[in-house]
C-alpha cells in the first residue's frame, strides 16, 4: 500500500476513534508505525498539573506507570505545553544532545528503553486541562519522513481530539449528539435501513432545504445522482442484513451540485461498540456524512503541494479539477490545451496515487475542517 493511501487511510481511523475512544489505541499505534516511531502516547494533563496517560503503546506498564509517579516533571518535552497548539517539537529544539544524555530523565527512563528522542505535539488546550501527542524515536533523532507524516495527521489529531472533548463535556449520549453534530460543517444524516432520515444536523439541514444534491422525499433520502442513490440503497440494505462486507465497507458517493461544486458523502455503518449504541438511540443503521470539496483555508493547498510533491503548475490544475470541473473546461479557464492538462492530470494522479477525477474531490475532502468556526 502507497504512503499516500496509509495516510488517508489512517487520518479515517482518527475520526473513527473520536467516536469510539476504544479504538484510539490501535489507531495511535499505526500512527507510531507509519511515522517510523518506537512507541506514542495521549497525555491528557488536567487544570491541576495532574497527568495522565489515556493511551500509549511500545511502552512496558512498569515505564507508563514510572513516567505518571516520578519522571514526568523532568521530560524535557513537556516544555511542549508552553508551544502554540499544532506546532510540532523535539527534544533539540528545549535542549542539547550531549546535555539530554546527562539528565535522570535520559539515564533512567529514556535510555533503557533505547528511546534517543521524540516528537511532540500540543494536540488541544481549554480550560479542562492540555492535551498533547508524543511519537518516541530510538536510533537517532527525529527525521524528515516522520516529521512530514505527523505534519500531515496533526490537524486530523487536532479536529478529533474536538469532538472528542465535545462528546466527553456531555453525560447524556443524545444531548452531546445533538450539540455536537450541530457544530459540524459536515452534513450528517442518520439512516434507517430504507434510507429515511432519522435525525440531520444543522449543516445536513440545510441541504436539504437547499433540494439539489440531497432531498427528502417523505422522510426518505434522494440523491442527486442514480448511481450514487443505487449503491446508497444496497449498502443500506447490506448494513440491516448483517452483511460483513457492507459492515466494514468505506462506502463513498460522489455528489455534483447544479452549480458545479463538488460533494463527497462517506457511509459509515452504526454496528459495532458505541456506534451500535449511538444508532439504536436514533433508530438509525448507518450515518451518511456529506462534505462540500472545497480549500477554504490557504494553508491546505499548500500542505496537498508538499505532501504529494507536485509542481506549482501540477498543484494549478489539481485545484481547477476540483472547482471547475472535466478537462474541456479547465482548459478554457487556464487557456491552456486540453492535451496539456491531461498531461499534468496523468501525473497528478501518479503523485497522488488516485486513478479518477473523483479520486482528487474526496481526497480534497480530507483536508477540509469538519468543525464550524
Amino acid at each position: 500500500m502507497e504512503l499516500n493511501e496509509k495516510l488517508l487511510l489512517l487520518v479515517t481511523d482518527i475520526y473513527d476513534a473520536a467516536l469510539d475512544d476504544t479504538r484510539w489505541t490501535a489507531t495511535l499505534g499505526s500512527i507510531v508505525d507509519l511515522a517510523g516511531g518506537q512507541s506514542g502516547g495521549l497525555v491528557w494533563i488536567g487544570a491541576a498539573g495532574e497527568a495522565v496517560i489515556s493511551h500509549a503503546v511500545g511502552v512496558e506498564p512498569a515505564y507508563v506507570q514510572s513516567y505518571i509517579e516520578t519522571y514526568e516533571p523532568f521530560d524535557p518535552s513537556r516544555s511542549v505545553l508552553h508551544a502554540a497548539v499544532g506546532q510540532i517539537q523535539t527534544i533539540r529544539d528545549w535542549i542539547d544532545v550531549d546535555e539530554f544524555r546527562t539528565t535522570t530523565f535520559y539515564n533512567e527512563w529514556a535510555r533503557p528503553q533505547g528511546l534517543e528522542d521524540a516528537a511532540n505535539i500540543l494536540i488541544g488546550k481549554s480550560a479542562e486541562g492540555i492535551s498533547r501527542l508524543s511519537i518516541m524515536k530510538g536510533g537517532g533523532p527525529v527525521d524528515r519522513r516522520m516529521y512530514q507524516t505527523i505534519s500531515h495527521l496533526t490537524p486530523h489529531m487536532q479536529r478529533a481530539m474536538l469532538v472528542r472533548q465535545k462528546l466527553q463535556r456531555q453525560s447524556a449520549l443524545e444531548t452531546t449528539s445533538v450539540r455536537t453534530l450541530d457544530a459540524l460543517r459536515t452534513a450528517v444524516l442518520l439512516l434507517d435501513a430504507d434510507g429515511h432520515v432519522t435525525h440531520a444536523n444543522a449543516s445536513a439541514r440545510e441541504l436539504l432545504d437547499e433540494a439539489d444534491i440531497l432531498r427528502s422525499v417523505h422522510g426518505r433520502l434522494v440523491t442527486s445522482d442514480l448511481n450514487a442513490d443505487r449503491m446508497l440503497r444496497q449498502a443500506l440494505a447490506g448494513t440491516a442484513l448483517g452483511d460483513r462486507s457492507m459492515m466494514s465497507a468505506n462506502i463513498s458517493l460522489h455528489l455534483t451540485a447544479r452549480n458545479g461544486s463538488h460533494y463527497v458523502g462517506n457511509l459509515l455503518p452504526l454496528t459495532a461498540g458505541r456506534r451500535q449504541m449511538f444508532g439504536t438511540s436514533y433508530k438509525a443503521c448507518a450515518v451518511l456524512f456529506v462534505s462540500k470539496a472545497a480549500l477554504e483555508t490557504i494553508v491546505a493547498p499548500d500542505l496537498i503541494r508538499k505532501l504529494f510533491k507536485l509542481t506549482p503548475a501540477e498543484l494549478r490544475v489539481f485545484l481547477a479539477i476540483v472547482e471547475i470541473g472535466g478537462v474541456p473546461d479547465v482548459a478554457r479557464s487556464m487557456g491552456i490545451a486540453e492535451t496539456t492538462i491531461k498531461t499534468h492530470l496523468t501525473r497528478i494522479f501518479t503523485k497522488t496515487g488516485t486513478k479518477r477525477q473523483a479520486d482528487l474531490v474526496r481526497l480534497v475532502a480530507a483536508f477540509t475542517s469538519p468543525i464550524k468556526i
